[in-house]
């Protein structure tokens, strides 16, 4: 690790007690992954899950980046967006949230007719690191809206749903990188605007493509995605987009986001919508891969610094009272 930290950093493992591992002052984690495949049925996932909280829960003393129930607010979709909409009261909100519904079963997706307009994004609940997460599917017009359909093969029979209005956006997506307040900001292909007559998109958000092109790209999303995402900007529609990026915006949206969940590290999507280009929020992740931020490894250790001071000066604090 780069810099002058002169606090030891070590591995730990969770397949054995980690009382035994020596003392730790700071635990840095993403068990977003372990939990993913204890939901899937893993019962030694579960075993180290039960061990990490349980060993939290008798050191609390430990800093923790990131605390489980502050981690907890993102893992599941509509909760997430539960503690999003705190965020957008008032009369000039800095941002706003797509209307959204959930389903216990992809069989009542009759009931989102009347509900929410078309386009719409089905979404499974769960946001945890497993494969099925990232899948998703567009539906353009309620002519979709049928459990007979050949879409919704892709979800099982019990998996709870989030539906929520699609963002027309220009084929421009907004990603944000936040490590303790500071923000990185890039834009990457999406989709175009859908129209009635586009058909249903299913596709792996985990696929599409990470940049744009100047010339038609050769991608590796399947034909039918490949279709109806902007990978080649001919008409320099991104540069358009990040002309307007108010970066201003963002790093308020950031700070607020922050202060309500309660996250170090962490990323969300914005989307701008076309003709009015208002800001919607709609994802928000923990510990996405930051391996495209510039210097953040160096980020990263000043954090950990800083929260190694700051608890030792609350420690000296509670001391100096006692």
């Amino acid at each position: 690790m780069p810099g002058k930290m002169r606090t030891p950093l070590m591995g730990l493992t969770l397949i054995e007690p980690m009382e035994g591992q020596g003392p730790v002052d700071m635990i840095v984690h993403k068990m977003t992954d372990v939990v993913s495949k204890m939901n899937q049925g893993d019962i030694a996932a579960k075993e180290q899950y039960d061990r990490f909280m349980s060993y939290c829960r008798d050191h609390p003393q430990v800093i923790l980046l990131d605390r489980w129930e502050h981690i907890e607010k993102v893992f599941d979709r509509a909760v997430m967006f539960d503690y999003l909409r705190p965020c957008i009261k008032g009369q000039d909100p800095l941002f706003k949230i797509p209307d959204s519904i959930t389903l216990d079963s992809v069989h009542l997706i009759n009931q989102a007719l009347g509900r929410l307009s078309f386009p719409i994004m089905c979404k499974r609940r769960s946001a945890c690191s497993s494969t099925e997460a990232h899948q998703m599917t567009i539906l353009p017009s309620q002519t979709y809206l049928d459990s007979t359909q050949k879409w919704t093969k892709h979800y099982g029979d019990t998996e709870p749903l989030v539906l929520q209005r699609f963002i027309q956006h220009d084929g421009v997506i907004v990603k944000i990188y936040v490590a303790d307040g500071q923000i990185n900001v890039s834009t990457r292909p999406s989709f175009i605007n859908v129209t009635p007559q586009t058909g249903v998109i299913h596709f792996d958000s985990q696929m599409l493509p990470k940049q744009f092109e100047k010339t038609v790209p050769t991608s590796s999303c399947p034909q039918d995605v490949h279709n109806v995402v902007m990978s080649s900007d001919t008409r320099n529609v991104q540069t358009q987009k990040e002309a307007l990026l108010d970066h201003i915006r963002l790093q308020q949206i950031a700070t607020l986001l922050q202060d309500h969940l309660g996250l170090t590290f962490f990323g969300f999507d914005v989307l701008m919508e076309s003709g009015t280009n208002d800001y919607y929020v709609v994802d928000v992740n923990y510990f996405p891969s930051f391996k495209n931020v510039p210097h953040f490894q160096s980020t990263f250790v000043s954090i950990l610094k800083k929260n190694l001071t700051s608890s030792s000066i609350d420690q000296c604090t509670d001391i100096d009272q006692n």
